[in-house]
């Protein structure tokens, strides 16, 4: 089991997600997938699924689609929530 504040389990990123959308807070969301680079901007959440989650790129208007969100390895907030802090890479542990 990780120890720092920096290890978030999948099944907290969910969480987070879950309050995030639920709120209805505009908190954007930008991560990188694993063997991928950092998405360049930050999303909202349209959507969460069972397993994974559809966010929109406000900027672009592409909407990106994960279909499990143990693919998500980092993610960062655009402002805080909960005890969550913006702009802080946070690393998505298995588990």
């Amino acid at each position: 089991m990780y120890t720092s504040k920096n290890y978030i389990p999948t099944l907290s990123l969910r969480n987070l997600l879950t309050d995030i959308s639920v709120r209805g807070t505009a908190v954007g969301f930008r991560f990188r997938l694993l063997g991928e680079l950092w998405k360049p901007n930050f999303m909202r959440i349209v959507k969460l699924t069972d397993r994974g989650a559809i966010f929109t790129d406000e900027l672009t208007k592409e909407f990106v689609f994960v279909s499990d969100l143990s693919d998500i390895v980092q993610f960062e907030i655009d402002d805080r929530h909960l005890e969550y802090q913006p702009h802080h890479h946070y690393e998505v542990s298995p588990g």
